[in-house]
């Protein structure tokens, strides 16, 4: 879904494509294309559509744990949002419709525990997890896990893997057993309908009975994407490490291949 790698860098490629058509566009000295490549490898960093679709800006979090948005003019750069007051480093943020009503939301997790929400046509703040006694967030994703018409804050928050409804903020299912991942995706990787949890230290949840599919001897990698690599029909979890080898591990065959 949102981690089909293509799909996203099309959209937003044609995103930059019809904002670069616009009037006064050109006087603005910035090419689009090249901004994506610059920052399409960051995951840290997003070409967003603003206005509609009728102007484009660059959101990014920088070092200290700070959001920023700057809005592409004629003038140059302009900053149109900032948030300064995280109290820690992001772990992950996501731009989608979670309400859909047909806003854009930006939803930040931090290191230190803070889930939150922003609308992005007037950038104010419409929730946060202040109930919540997480003090830190190891891995975090939104994901239909369940197949119902909303999405799920998949968290794991010390050590505990929560499963979080995105409209009523409703905690769904609380994991007993303590889990370690620094990152984790939502996908169906194997011939069962449901998706599955994985969490890039090896481990991949069945999401309807929440129990354990695998748990591999071997971390799939430091960040994990999938894909279909054998043309089979089924994704293959792909890892890559921080000297950026690449693992690609097969879940239904429970075997590492190619």
């Amino acid at each position: 879904m949102k981690r089909t790698v293509l799909l996203m860098s099309a959209g937003i490629i044609l995103a930059m494509a019809l904002v670069a058509g616009l009037p006064g566009y050109a006087s603005a000295q910035v090419d689009p294309y090249e901004l994506q490549d610059a920052f399409g490898r960051f995951p840290f960093a997003r070409v967003v559509p603003l206005d509609n679709g009728n102007a484009w800006g660059l959101i990014y979090v920088d070092v200290y744990g700070k959001v920023y948005l700057k809005r592409a003019t004629n003038r140059g750069w302009k900053r149109e949002f900032e948030i300064t007051n995280l109290g820690a480093k992001v772990k992950k943020y996501d731009i989608l419709d979670i309400d859909q009503d047909g806003i854009l939301e930006l939803v930040i997790a931090t290191m230190a525990g803070r889930i939150l929400i922003y609308r992005l046509d007037d950038y104010t703040n419409t929730w946060e997890n202040i109930e919540d006694d997480f003090t830190s967030i190891e891995a975090f994703d939104i994901a239909d896990v369940d197949r119902d018409p909303q999405m799920e804050f998949i968290v794991l928050a010390n050590g505990t893997l929560y499963i979080i409804d995105s409209i009523n903020k409703s905690r769904q299912w609380i994991s007993e057993r303590k889990f370690t991942a620094t990152e984790l995706i939502v996908a169906n990787v194997d011939k069962d309908e449901q998706m599955e949890i994985i969490l890039n230290t090896g481990i991949v949840l069945d999401s309807k009975f929440y129990i354990v599919d695998i748990e591999w001897d071997k971390p799939f990698g430091e960040r994990i994407s999938t894909f279909d690599i054998n043309n089979d029909g089924i994704p293959e979890v792909i890892g890559e490490f921080s000297d950026y080898s690449l693992r690609i591990f097969d879940v239904y065959a429970q075997r590492e291949v190619w």
